[in-house]
């Protein structure tokens, strides 16, 4: 059986809660969400990070420590502004029912009249915020007005300024979390635990010093990058163990199998 089959998959790219690594370097971003969530009347929580840090695979772990029914993720664009409030809706007033043709501001006169005024009302988190327009953004602002939710808007560090600076929001922002770039300790956290999750110590194993520094030269630490190159570098050797395996005799992943993962990656230069 070739060892590495298995350990490619481990690396496909999802966002799933059962796979979450509680890596060292996200652990304070995470507790410090959890902490505003758990105590703090905030309108409005700003997480940002650069593209592929890891942000939404950080949201999905709320769900883990966040009852269900004080807690909305969107994790995508939604489709419609009308939509976005059935479901926030049906989610919060599950028993009071609404018309197919109910307008934003019916929505808004159910959710001030039938929720509850409380000091923690329930939290709603919306990812890729830098996607939204004007209409979109203004909706979020009036319903965080309401003081009926609470907003946790997730946004990449390169525009966060741009929906900070926004008249609309400066003055409703109470707090700004931050998601850094694994650096190399965390790398091998991530990766072993990933393998050890599924049995997998001995490919775990064969990473030595420096396969990770390589690793995070390669991607600096994104968190994306690094699993994309996990996977390459499994997929090639799966192939190459299929019809080479004394390659891995010396116990550790040969050099110019790592260096072939991060040429398909496109970081190295051939």
């Amino acid at each position: 059986m070739n060892p590495f089959s298995e350990a490619k998959n481990v690396f496909l790219e999802k966002v799933d809660t059962m796979d979450y690594i509680d890596l060292d370097i996200n652990i304070s971003a995470r507790h410090r969400i959890e902490q505003l969530i758990a105590k703090v009347p905030f309108q409005i929580v700003i997480l940002t990070g650069k593209p592929g840090v890891g942000k939404s695979y950080l949201i999905k772990q709320l769900e883990q420590s966040v009852p269900n029914d004080r807690l909305h993720i969107q994790l995508f664009p939604f489709l419609s502004l009308n939509g976005f409030l059935a479901q926030l809706h049906l989610k919060f007033l599950p028993r009071i029912k609404i018309h197919k043709n109910m307008t934003r501001d019916e929505f808004f006169k159910s959710f001030s009249e039938n929720l509850k005024r409380e000091e923690l009302s329930p939290t709603i988190i919306i990812d890729e915020v830098q996607l939204y327009g004007d209409k979109e953004l203004e909706v979020i602002r009036m319903l965080s007005d309401c003081r009926v939710f609470r907003f946790i808007l997730v946004t990449h560090a390169l525009q966060h300024k741009e929906v900070l600076n926004e008249s609309y929001f400066t003055s409703r922002i109470w707090d700004k979390v931050v998601i850094r770039e694994l650096d190399v300790q965390n790398i091998r956290l991530f990766v072993t635990q990933k393998l050890n999750k599924v049995n997998m110590n001995a490919v775990a194993r064969l990473f030595k010093d420096w396969h990770y520094k390589f690793i995070y030269k390669q991607t600096r630490g994104n968190l994306r990058l690094i699993t994309r190159m996990c996977f390459l570098l499994f997929d090639l050797c799966e192939h190459y163990y299929s019809i080479e395996p004394t390659l891995f005799n010396k116990g550790e992943i040969p050099k110019k199998i790592i260096e072939m993962s991060a040429i398909e990656l496109g970081s190295l230069d051939v």
